[in-house]
């Protein structure tokens, strides 16, 4: 064991611990019910358990392919959640004033509420992913676009 994956473990674990508990954190406030919130409780709660297990095997064993979090993961996580916090309340201020004076009946704002925070959720675990991972997990939406179109390279002489 080095000093340097020593250093690389006690970085990984703290940004693990302050990640993992802006999720808790968020989670109470994004799942639309018990059920989903129990779902990301579960599946970032073996996030970090994998994640812990990996950076031991690093210390301990020089585990190649081990994770190495840095501090900004934690940055891009919080700016994420924050994010999704404030849109999610934007929008349930707008569902509620549509509801209020637009004669929108309940069970369709709550229908729409309901959708809406599914998928903040689901933002919420790829946020998660690409913090812990580097988004290796959750591609893309579109895929790979492919590379540079040839008109855009930088021309050889």
């Amino acid at each position: 064991m080095g000093g340097a994956g020593l250093m690389d473990f006690l970085i990984t674990l703290i940004v693990l611990f302050g990640a993992g508990a802006l999720f808790f954190l968020t989670i109470d406030r994004v799942a639309p019910d018990e059920t989903m919130k129990k779902i990301g409780k579960i599946a970032v709660g073996v996030v970090l358990l994998v994640v812990f297990l990996l950076a031991i095997k690093a210390v301990l064993f020089g585990g190649a392919g081990a994770l190495s979090l840095g501090g900004n993961g934690i940055i891009y996580f919080a700016i994420g959640v924050i994010v999704i916090l404030v849109v999610l309340y934007l929008i349930d201020l707008l569902l509620n004033w549509l509801a209020a004076n637009m004669g929108i009946g309940a069970p369709i704002v709550a229908a729409v509420k309901y959708v809406i925070f599914a998928v903040a959720l689901i933002a919420l675990l790829v946020l998660a992913d690409r913090t812990f991972f580097g988004g290796s997990y959750s591609r893309p939406i579109l895929g790979d676009l492919g590379g540079t179109p040839s008109i855009m390279r930088p021309e050889r002489r």
